[in-house]
């Protein structure tokens, strides 16, 4: 038996995506007033964010009812990343590990055409083997090629670039995991699909 545990939906990360829209980046990268304040209300109130905790990183539920997590190595400022979960699929018992496999396989092109939709074509997407899979940016952004090669992590990725001039410009990548359980029949298995939207390093970014 498999379990989705985020009860989320391709069209619902559309729909998460689609609210991002006319976020101020640079506003986020300085990271929210502190809490219970005024501001931290206002900032929050800007794009409907309903602060779910405040202790360390900040977690939100947004108005169509995603959540996102602000990571800021739980020192509240500056924030460097900030993680949506799409999908979370779960194997009850090992013998289900193939149908992970089988669902991450069919998963996967709904949620990155769902991205697509809203975000335009990625600049790159492709599978953990590509012959032609980039190197990160920025080392926090994915795992090297030997480390992807090694562990099948990130599974699949799509990515896309920060474009125009205006300073803060967010980076997003669409990633797909597979837990190194799912390819044995010991354990059961897991599939995650996250969306992470990441500060790059330095405040301007080309088209």
């Amino acid at each position: 038996m498999l379990t989705e545990n985020t009860g989320r939906t391709a069209g619902n990360l559309a729909a998460e995506l689609a609210g991002l829209r006319g976020v101020d980046w640079g506003s986020v990268w300085a990271g929210p007033p502190q809490g219970g304040s005024v501001a931290f209300d206002e900032w929050c109130g800007r794009y409907g964010w309903d602060p779910q905790t405040v202790e360390r990183n900040l977690e939100v539920r947004t108005r169509t009812g995603g959540e996102f997590t602000f990571w800021s190595n739980g020192l509240w400022t500056p924030v460097d990343t900030v993680t949506h979960y799409a999908s979370r699929l779960r194997a009850s018992a090992p013998t289900d590990n193939p149908d992970v496999l089988t669902h991450a396989d069919a998963a996967w092109p709904e949620y990155l055409h769902a991205a697509e939709s809203v975000l335009g074509p990625a600049a790159w997407s492709g599978s953990w083997d590509a012959p032609d899979f980039p190197e990160p940016p920025e080392p926090r952004f994915w795992r090297e090629r030997e480390a992807r090669l090694r562990t099948r992590s990130p599974y699949r990725l799509a990515v896309w670039q920060p474009v125009g001039a205006a300073p803060g410009q967010a980076f997003f990548v669409l990633a797909q995991s597979v837990s190194f359980p799912t390819w044995t029949t010991d354990m059961p298995g897991s599939s995650t699909i996250a969306l992470d939207i990441y500060a790059p390093a330095g405040s301007r970014r080309q088209r």
